[in-house]
């Protein structure tokens, strides 16, 4: 049985391995291929299924197998390079985190904070979460200055996440405006969820 090795190469050379030797086995013959990432493996896996070759694919320490049987003499879809889609990649999930009442607390910290809630409706994309504890609550409450910059961020879609035992300390529950009275666990799911922690 013919063994495409295509471990350590990138698209699109596991697909012109593989349809090389698809083109030489005849009908009914088996070859395995050897692939060591998964996209690859997706990709090639896609090209073989649509020349109506049959695939049994099983996975080792990071090695995929893909076992072929040509099925079919004609190669329909000869043309490799459609085949090398890589996945969009991932956006970086971010959080910002306040652990206390703005940026400062006199007239330029005000100024500051200000200017940094209105400049995040402006920057894409978005956190994911928006993160108050300690006095960082103290922005989600009816007679913060910022209640209304929170609130509009909240209706873009930005979880606002509030610690519950500081809400607690500070008897402050029924004062609470904006986003989400949350645990311990939420919270720090939150933090090792973000690729990115923001204090500003």
């Amino acid at each position: 049985m013919k063994i495409v090795d295509a471990k350590g190469f990138l698209c699109p050379k596991p697909l012109i391995m593989t349809k090389k030797v698809l083109k030489e086995v005849s009908l009914n013959e088996q070859f395995v291929v050897l692939i060591d990432n998964e996209v690859s493996m997706q990709n090639v896996t896609r090209l073989l299924k649509d020349n109506n070759a049959k695939t049994e694919a099983s996975e080792k320490n990071g090695v995929y197998k893909i076992t072929v049987t040509k099925l079919k003499e004609n190669i329909s879809k000869p043309e490799v390079e459609e085949y090398c889609e890589v996945p969009e990649p991932k956006k970086g999930k971010h959080a910002y985190v306040f652990k206390t009442n703005g940026v400062g607390s006199d007239e330029l910290g005000q100024m500051l904070t200000e200017g940094f809630l209105d400049t995040i409706k402006e920057v894409k994309p978005f956190p994911d979460k928006i993160i108050c504890f300690y006095k960082g609550i103290f922005l989600t409450l009816d007679d913060s200055p910022f209640l209304e910059k929170l609130q509009e961020l909240e209706e873009l879609g930005i979880q606002i996440l509030i610690c519950g035992n500081c809400v607690n300390f500070y008897k402050v529950k029924d004062r609470v405006k904006v986003g989400i009275v949350s645990n311990a666990y939420d919270i720090l799911k939150a933090f090792t969820d973000a690729n990115h922690l923001i204090y500003p």
